[in-house]
């Protein structure tokens, strides 16, 4: 049993009319967990607005939307948000195109009961270690990972960079509209650096330790003259639709920096005193 005295696990089911659909949420319910059960994907989302979900279930097909259009736009608008996939075998291509789009796991259907509530037991314990921050004096970690130039990739590489903050403590959930410097500086990369063409990559490095957490972003590009941009909130360029994407990170984080050549920058964020590391 996944029930305990102090919470009950939420658990929302899109329903893609699975045979095993009733079973599966009669097994869910006898294992301690609460579920709800929509019928479309647009319901899924606006039940979603309304409350918390432990873990969102999505059978394929689901009805108005296709599996991977369904998994972008709950991860764009709920970034921590775990989505299982649970898909006959002749749906699996569907299946695979969900978790490129952010799903976290696949399950194939007819899958045993006991199967499908040993997987949801590791993620709901993954996601109770990192909504409890708990952070410790000298703590280091280091993420290093490679994105293609590919507006297609902007906002899942941002999703993991604002998810790794919140659950180390560097920001609060208040303060997830850091994700816009993110996706401004990951942009900026792609499309100045490397002119979208997605068999070059972007690195990126995020270093976080007690005190901020700082990621890196750098093009092979040419770089650029970042130290006599115009000013975006000059009356004359109020209105321009470019430029603006600087002004955003300055604006959202507490440090930018910028290397020489103009193709590598640094955006940093510091810890809040009320996120201090436990003693």
């Amino acid at each position: 049993m996944i029930k305990n005295d102090l919470y009950t696990p939420h658990v929302l089911l899109v329903n893609g009319q699975l045979e095993q659909s009733s079973e599966l949420v009669q097994g869910l319910r006898e294992n301690g967990m609460e579920v709800n059960v929509a019928d479309s994907a647009q319901e899924a989302l606006d039940l979603l607005q309304q409350r918390y979900c432990d873990v969102l279930l999505l059978e394929v097909p689901a009805a108005e939307m296709p599996a991977a259009q369904m998994v972008a736009v709950a991860r764009n608008r709920f970034p921590f948000l775990p989505i299982v996939v649970l898909a006959e075998k002749n749906r699996m291509n569907e299946a695979i195109g969900a978790l490129n789009a952010g799903a976290l796991h696949v399950l194939p259907m007819p899958c045993p009961g006991r199967h499908v509530v040993s997987a949801l037991r590791k993620i709901l314990i993954f996601n109770e270690a990192g909504t409890g921050v708990r952070v410790f004096p000298g703590m280091k970690q280091t993420v290093r990972f490679e994105v293609p130039s590919s507006l297609d990739y902007v906002t899942g590489a941002a999703n993991q960079l604002v998810e790794l903050f919140v659950r180390c403590g560097i920001i609060t959930l208040e303060e997830l509209n850091i994700k816009i410097a993110l996706v401004e500086a990951l942009t900026n990369a792609m499309e100045h650096g490397h002119a979208f063409e997605a068999n070059l990559r972007v690195q990126v490095e995020a270093k976080i330790d007690d005190r901020r957490g700082e990621i890196k972003i750098t093009d092979h590009g040419k770089g650029f003259d970042h130290r006599h941009l115009p000013d975006p909130t000059a009356p004359e360029n109020l209105f321009k639709p470019r430029g603006r994407g600087i002004y955003m990170m300055y604006r959202l984080m507490d440090e930018v920096h910028f290397n020489r050549k103009g193709n590598s920058v640094r955006l940093v964020k510091h810890r809040r005193s009320d996120n201090a590391p436990v003693k």
